[in-house]
C-alpha cells in the first residue's frame, strides 16, 4: 500500500467532515458533552486499532475533546487504510455526538 499524493488525501477528505491534512498526517478533533465521554470514546478508538492492527499515530483525550491523527509511517505518508481509519471513527462517534 503506497502513500498517496497530497491531491489525493485532499479529494478523499472531501468526504470527511472536519479531517484536515495538517504537517503530513491526518487529524480531527471531536468534541463531547463530558470528559468521561471523551475517554469512552478513546478507549474505542483503542480496541478498534487492535482489531485492525492500525493505530493512531496520536490520541490525545482533552476536556471534553479528543483530537486523533492517523500517518502510515512505513510508507512514509497518509495511505487509504488511514482514511479507512477516519471513516470507521466518524462512525464509532456518532452515539457521542454533542
Amino acid at each position: 500500500m503506497s502513500a498517496l499524493t497530497q491531491a489525493q488525501i485532499q479529494q478523499a477528505l472531501s468526504a470527511l467532515p472536519g479531517w484536515a491534512l495538517v504537517e503530513g498526517r491526518i487529524e480531527k478533533t471531536y468534541s463531547f458533552a463530558s470528559y468521561a465521554d471523551g475517554a469512552a470514546f478513546a478507549f474505542r478508538v483503542t480496541l478498534l486499532a487492535e482489531k485492525t492492527d492500525h493505530h493512531p499515530d496520536a490520541l490525545t483525550i482533552a476536556w471534553k475533546e479528543v483530537r486523533v491523527a492517523y500517518v502510515t509511517h512505513s510508507q512514509g505518508g497518509v495511505t487509504p487504510k488511514d482514511l479507512e481509519a477516519a471513516k470507521a471513527l466518524d462512525e464509532l462517534y456518532t452515539p457521542f455526538k454533542v
